[in-house]
């Protein structure tokens, strides 16, 4: 049942919000009033800094794009190391997971709309969903609806909460790579044709293990069996360090999920390398087959814990995981065919949950993004 307190709340603070963003209360004095406008400052300052941290890690020669996993929280980086699971001290929207991989930031760039400026009205998926039964955050009494990026999830959520769900392709579409193309393309003549790695990985309440050891074998089989003269190993922010990788292979981490530029990193990674390998059936697959990877399974399973978990979030992610093996075993057989068949069969198996050609230019985005008074659904 809603709280009428909270409601009410909830729409005394967008509309504060809104009006200080946009500067209809003209100048006030330092009271509890200006919280938006001071906490705009940080969020500002956090953009920078991160940015900073992004521009290093990729401006490093030789090439070693690891992006530190702090988080900028009140004004500077502390350790993201023992935080609460999704925690987030960004504040630029409403709903907390919209700042998820900087999504928020990714689109209203796009759509040419201030980075922080009046609160999205709609609520953005973050990662992949590919089971009826996945939940999201539900809607708030400020929802227009659900920004996700293929057809067929948008579908559930409509189903699920009766309110609009709209696909909006891949989220890789929107980012832009952190350095230019004259950088991106020296690069490329230096690495030569490039493997990127993307293997399974933790993520708060959910460890996932496999053999790195037969990883490493099977990565190191792809890349001569492929013709890769260099190979990036991509590491989650969570994951620890892995040793036994050749010296010679390039170490990548694209920091914290909080990080706002994080997509602009994998964009990065994307557009250097060639082809893509992984053993997980995950949102990086669609980023490869959107930017023309070529897609490389490595066979070697990985084994999912939840023993963190219990009731029925434990048998939501049991589910979603069944139907990953179940795509990933399709995906599989798709890449065994010809050339040409395989990519028609790869895209078609994915397109469903990317929405490949769902992409929003400028102007149609901007439109969809147009903030509204609406405050209930």
């Amino acid at each position: 049942m809603t709280d009428p307190s909270r409601t009410l709340r909830d729409r005394l603070r967008i509309r504060l919000h809104r009006a200080l963003r946009d500067g209809r209360l003209g100048p006030l004095p330092l009271t509890p009033l200006t919280w938006a406008a001071r906490a705009d400052s940080d969020q500002w300052q956090a953009l920078a800094a991160y940015r900073g941290l992004v521009h290093q890690a990729f401006a490093t020669r030789p090439l070693a794009p690891q992006v530190c996993a702090d988080l900028w929280d009140r004004g500077s980086f502390r350790s993201s190391a023992g935080r609460k699971a999704f925690f987030s001290p960004a504040q630029r929207e409403l709903e907390n997971s919209s700042h998820h991989y900087g999504h928020d930031v990714q689109l209203k760039r796009h759509a040419g709309l201030p980075l922080i400026g009046p609160p999205l009205p709609w609520l953005l998926e973050h990662g992949l969903k590919v089971s009826r039964t996945a939940t999201f955050e539900s809607p708030r009494p400020w929802t227009r609806g659900y920004l996700c990026m293929g057809p067929r999830r948008a579908a559930w959520l409509q189903e699920r909460f009766g309110l609009p769900a709209v696909p909006i392709g891949p989220w890789i579409a929107y980012a832009r790579p952190v350095l230019e193309h004259a950088g991106i393309q020296r690069l490329r003549q230096q690495l030569g044709p490039t493997l990127l790695v993307v293997l399974a990985h933790s993520w708060d309440q959910v460890e996932r293990r496999m053999d790195a050891a037969a990883c490493i074998e099977a990565v190191a089989d792809a890349a001569r069996a492929g013709g890769y003269r260099s190979v990036i190993w991509l590491r989650h922010w969570k994951d620890p360090e892995l040793s036994g990788l050749p010296p010679e292979w390039i170490v990548a981490c694209n920091g914290h999920r909080s990080n706002p530029w994080f997509l602009d990193a994998m964009r990065t990674l994307v557009e250097l390398s060639d082809g893509l390998a992984s053993n997980a059936f995950g949102t990086h697959l669609g980023y490869g087959v959107a930017l023309g990877l070529r897609l490389h399974w490595i066979a070697v399973q990985a084994e999912q814990d939840l023993s963190a978990l219990a009731g029925d979030k434990a048998r939501e992610e049991a589910a979603e995981w069944a139907e990953r093996q179940r795509l990933s075993a399709a995906l599989q057989q798709a890449l065994s065919l010809a050339p040409a068949a395989s990519t028609a069969a790869v895209r078609e198996l994915l397109d469903p949950y990317w929405g490949f050609d769902r992409v929003r230019e400028r102007a149609s985005l901007r439109e969809l993004l147009r903030p509204s008074e609406r405050l209930t659904p």
